[in-house]
């Protein structure tokens, strides 16, 4: 019986042993469930993320596809300055990344490349006529406040282009003595100012009406033209530096000028050890010459013809040749005060004259209308074109492109 009872108290030991690990049992089954039940949930989740993100990038490739090409029609994209050429940036569609040297193409066309486009930079430069600030137009400016700028309000061509040249017709200086002459001209020191802001880059003294109020006064122009940064041509303290041509460097091009009058004043020629200006002699041939052997491209300015004659006279025609035949590539001609023709001869172009920009003869149609000279030429120095446009002048003396 003991042991009898000792069995069953064993068998009921191991059967209530059996029930405490099917408990366990069921405890884990339970971390199971949970643990199933999570991982069904996060399933469920991830799946419509990942259709949303095939979605996307097939959208973000349709849509690149689509608005590529229109982008690169919209936007020329970027452009650079370097080293004197302008580069753009062509969009392609799904393109990739130019390989590194020494990679492999793997397959890859060319249409599938991004370029790089470069375009040669052209050099602009305008050319005008006879620039007047005194007597008439001095007064108008008075009357409107004092402020010379108020001539070139209609005149921004002048600063879009990379160089701007005009014929200053009298000195700028409150110093010298008129020298009485049939029209005398002197203008206030103020329009040195006005006219660097207007965007002149240099402006020929050598004309008939520099020495209007003698040497001094002349003297005095060329200082003040210089503490303006404007170039003044034709003229120096000796002939040396009036022989000498004014350079201008734009992106590495060295362009040079020089200008003669062939109206004198003779009085005024420079000299060994006097300040003056060109006047056209028997060396001014040599002269082109030497200074054509020192720039890339060389600009004369002629101050020659005959007043109020629409045509040149051979004597023009003369001198402007010569200055081709001897290393000149633009002429530009000034003093009749009404345009003349053009020319093209040998490699370069000639202009007779320009006419007037701002003056005060506004008794005739012709001396109210002038040209400018708008020339292009390629980063070698090669002039890839040259237009005239017309000027018109207001009755405020400003002078305007018309259309």
């Amino acid at each position: 019986v003991k042991t009898t009872a000792g069995a069953i108290a064993g068998d009921a030991e191991a059967e209530s042993g059996k029930v405490k690990m099917l408990g366990n049992i069921k405890f884990d089954m339970r971390k199971m469930r949970k643990k199933i039940y999570f991982f069904f949930l996060a399933l469920i989740s991830i799946f419509p993320a990942i259709i949303i993100v095939s979605f996307s990038l097939e959208a973000a490739k349709a849509a690149g596809e689509f608005f590529g090409p229109r982008l690169n029609n919209i936007v020329s994209l970027f452009n650079l300055a370097e080293n004197g050429k302008a580069f753009s940036y062509e969009y392609v569609a799904n393109a990739i990344a130019p390989l590194a040297s020494g990679e492999e193409n793997l397959g890859i066309s060319e249409k599938e490349k991004t370029y790089l486009i470069s375009t040669p930079r052209e050099i602009t430069l305008i050319f005008v006529g006879d620039i007047m600030l005194g007597r008439n137009v001095e007064k108008l400016i008075k009357e409107k406040g004092g402020d010379f700028s108020f001539l070139f309000e209609n005149a921004e061509f002048l600063k879009t282009a990379d160089f701007a040249f005009g014929n200053l017709e009298g000195p700028i200086s409150d110093k010298g003595k008129d020298l009485r002459n049939l029209y005398s001209f002197r203008f206030e020191p103020k329009t040195a100012e006005a006219m660097k802001i207007a965007g002149f880059d240099a402006l020929s003294l050598a004309n008939n009406h520099t020495g209007d109020w003698g040497q001094e006064a002349y003297v005095d122009t060329v200082y003040n033209l210089k503490i303006q940064d404007i170039l003044p041509v034709g003229g120096g303290v000796n002939e040396e530096e009036a022989s000498s041509p004014q350079i201008i460097e734009i992106d590495g091009l060295r362009i040079g000028l020089l200008g003669f009058s062939d109206v004198g004043p003779n009085w005024l020629m420079a000299g060994k050890n006097n300040p003056g200006i060109l006047i056209v002699d028997d060396y001014f041939k040599e002269k082109i010459k030497q200074a054509s052997e020192n720039v890339d491209i060389l600009i004369i300015s002629f101050h020659f013809g005959e007043e109020y004659q629409k045509t040149p006279n051979k004597r023009q025609e003369s001198l402007a040749r010569a200055a081709i035949d001897n290393g000149a590539k633009i002429v530009v001609g000034h003093h009749p005060h009404v345009t003349q023709g053009t020319e093209i001869y040998g490699n370069g172009f000639i202009v007779y004259s320009l006419g007037n920009f701002v003056f005060d003869q506004n008794f005739s149609e012709d001396t109210i209308t002038g040209a400018a000279l708008e020339v292009k030429l390629s980063e070698t120095g090669e002039i890839k074109s040259a237009e005239l446009k017309n000027i018109k002048i207001n009755q405020y003396f400003q002078p305007k492109l018309e259309n």
